[in-house]
């Protein structure tokens, strides 16, 4: 091959990976309504900002759509995996404390967040907003429903059967934060009506007829984000994301911001 042939081979190659990393910019919003039958009527649009893979960006915090609905949210779910090696860790930390909601901030470690099996989310301090192995009850007017998570299932050590013993506790509704949307696979996890998951990115690259290249997650049918349902499960909803780890590129497989709106079943 020529040196003419060369130059040309490679500005294509150049040219490709930038329109793959430039798609891990383009943020989407996406909206989810779940029904729940015994919704109390007090969180009937109820609103939940899920955030997930943030790999240490902070450009959509500036983004319209993402402030209106954090302005909107009654709470925010951040399910892990917050920062990157080549990104600094400071920006990202002050863009977290500044996040508020009426019903609170928690946050569900992720697998990227653990550094020799311990937590390392410095220079952020979670605080109370740390939701791993507890269970939170939120009131309205004499309303109570449950919020629950799970560290990393990998890294973290969750402790599924006590989270499940204090949910079962209740009759109250519980939704349950996970960075990993395998916690669909846990036995009894139909106690829960929703999962809100993240660390897939959707595959990160997805490519047509081929699917994603590598799915990171258990559950079966090539599931890979996005909304699943069946009769004997809770609703899962696994967010494609907003950052990218290993290869900084994305195609296929937008990143974005999940809101999520309960909805009692058959109310308007």
């Amino acid at each position: 091959m020529g040196t003419t042939a060369l130059m040309t081979a490679g500005g294509v190659f150049a040219a490709g990976f930038l329109v793959l990393a430039l798609e891990s910019y383009h943020w989407s919003a996406t909206e989810y309504r779940v029904e729940i039958s015994n919704l109390p009527d007090a969180f009937h649009g109820f609103s939940i900002l899920h955030l997930s893979d943030l790999h240490g960006r902070v450009g959509v915090f500036s983004w319209p759509p993402f402030q209106e609905w954090l302005a909107q949210a009654d709470l925010v779910a951040i399910t892990g995996d917050l920062y990157s090696p080549t990104r600094r860790r400071a920006p990202l930390a002050r863009r977290l404390d500044a996040l508020a909601a009426p019903e609170g901030v928690y946050y569900v470690s992720g697998n990227h967040d653990y550094r020799a099996r311990r937590l390392m989310v410095s220079p952020w301090e979670p605080g109370g907003r740390l939701l791993d192995n507890r269970v939170v009850t939120l009131t309205r007017a004499g309303q109570r429903l449950l919020v629950a998570g799970l560290p990393d299932l990998v890294l973290g050590q969750p402790d599924w059967l006590g989270v499940r013993r204090a949910l079962e506790a209740s009759l109250d509704v519980a939704i349950l934060l996970s960075h990993r949307p395998d916690a669909w696979l846990l036995p009894g996890v139909e106690r829960v009506a929703l999962i809100l998951a993240g660390h897939t990115h959707g595959g990160q690259v997805v490519l047509p007829g081929l699917g994603a290249l590598a799915r990171h997650t258990r559950i079966p049918g090539g599931y890979v984000a996005g909304r699943l349902e069946t009769p004997s499960r809770p609703v899962l909803i696994t967010s494609r994301g907003l950052g990218t780890s290993e290869l900084p590129i994305r195609w296929g497989a937008r990143p974005e911001v999940v809101r999520v709106v309960l909805m009692r079943r058959g109310v308007q």
